[in-house]
């Protein structure tokens, strides 16, 4: 598995309000990890999560923040946006 990856608490291991959809980069190793590190920080049991390579559900706003693709994009973005001048 490679890339970044969605994952969240299967239903039933915690409440709706709680299965937030979180992104994680697992290692280039190839093997489902014991715990799914987040890019929020927290860690879910490989036996309580639901993994998915689509969205579906509520998404972590932390997890968003700290991804890499979309830091960069931002950045790239950042750099082509032509402000107007300022009549202060």
């Amino acid at each position: 598995m490679t890339g970044t990856v969605i994952v969240r608490y299967r239903a039933g291991v915690v409440g709706e309000t709680q299965r937030q959809v979180h992104l994680c980069t697992p290692d280039d190793s190839g093997t489902t990890p014991d715990e799914w590190r987040t890019h929020c920080g927290i860690g879910i049991p490989a036996e309580q999560a639901e993994v998915s390579d689509l969205p579906a559900g509520m998404p972590c706003l932390p997890c968003l923040m700290r991804s890499p693709d979309l830091q960069e994009a931002a950045t790239e973005s950042a750099a082509t946006i032509d402000s107007p001048a300022r009549n202060d």
